[in-house]
């Protein structure tokens, strides 16, 4: 394993030299050619940045050598299983080439806001989230007995596709409220359909299993490997317990997500449930995984955000006019 960690290291190094250079020419240019991008409502420029930002994180996350040096045996698991044999067989080029795709993703939305390259780049973006839910995710999971929000599903990649398709969309779909009310629809479809699972299959320990990859966790931060093992412990004495509990803080994000009101109720009880599925589910992004290593919990809390604002907003601007009327 030594040998392999130093292989990916000397290679991760010369990437990284590569990328130096890369964004800083990126920077230079952006000084020297400067153009104001059309305005578009706040809630998009939001969601336009926050998922380049994503693809950014989810590369800097995949640079640690949980993926570099995974075997075939160690991806031996639902969400990763069709790209398994194809990976396994040169981990380190294919953790490299995963780095880079995300980082020219998040790197070209992050600097070019509502112009060409930036829409090609949502294109581009769409087919790799695309093809990182149907082979990285195994559909996200949805196929398979254990699936769970908490774990991941309905799967990055799709929830990455929609971000990307949102922001495909014409700006005049969102002024008109198009955009977000189909977005806000079906994460509240998701969060419903995944509550009503998790009530109804997570009640014994096996259906737990799914979380835990014991082969390739050793090569995750330590205190990474401390957190799940406590939280394997905790499931373990006390199944139906937890789960219920879960069950409970899932259906009041139901509640919350329908009436959209109480800021503070609604920001509280969303955040409660996307940290534990985060930390719980998805080690806080060093999860294993082929691309959109950040998973699922920071683009749902990235499109309620952009949703809940373009609502908040509406409703600020028809307050004066009831109030004149």
């Amino acid at each position: 394993m030594n040998h392999a960690i130093n292989l990916y290291q000397q290679s991760l190094e010369d990437l990284l030299i590569f990328l130096f250079f890369g964004v800083g020419a990126k920077v230079i240019v952006l000084f020297v050619i400067r153009s104001r991008p059309p305005k578009v409502p706040r809630e998009r420029i939001i969601l336009w940045y926050g998922l380049g930002a994503y693809w950014v994180l989810s590369a800097i996350i995949q640079m640690w050598p949980t993926m570099g040096i995974a075997s075939v045996k160690s991806l031996n698991h639902p969400m990763l299983e069709l790209l398994a044999s194809l990976w396994g067989k040169h981990p380190v080029a294919s953790s490299l080439w995963s780095v880079v795709i995300q980082m020219a993703i998040g790197i070209v939305l992050l600097t070019e806001r509502e112009n060409l390259t930036g829409k090609i780049t949502l294109i581009l973006s769409s087919l790799f989230s695309t093809f990182l839910w149907i082979f990285g995710e195994n559909w996200g999971g949805l196929t398979q007995s254990s699936t769970s929000l908490i774990i991941g599903s309905p799967g990055a990649g799709l929830l990455a596709l929609l971000a990307s398709l949102a922001l495909i969309a014409p700006a005049s779909l969102w002024t008109d409220s198009k955009v977000p009310t189909v977005v806000n629809r079906l994460i509240t479809v998701f969060w419903s359909l995944g509550t009503l699972w998790q009530l109804i299959h997570f009640n014994t320990l096996p259906a737990w299993q799914g979380i835990w990859i014991p082969i390739i966790n050793r090569a995750q931060p330590h205190w990474i490997l401390a957190l799940r093992t406590g939280e394997y412990n905790l499931i373990a004495h006390h199944t139906l317990v937890i789960n219920l509990i879960l069950g409970v803080v899932m259906v009041a994000g139901i509640v919350v997500l329908v009436l959209n009101s109480l800021p503070i109720l609604y920001w509280s009880v969303l955040s409660l449930n996307l940290l534990i599925w985060w930390g719980l589910g998805q080690g806080f992004g060093f999860r294993p995984a082929y691309g959109a290593g950040l998973n699922t919990a920071p683009l749902i809390f990235l499109l309620i955000l952009s949703v809940h604002m373009h609502f908040a907003m509406s409703r600020d601007k028809k307050s004066p006019s009831r109030l004149s009327a």
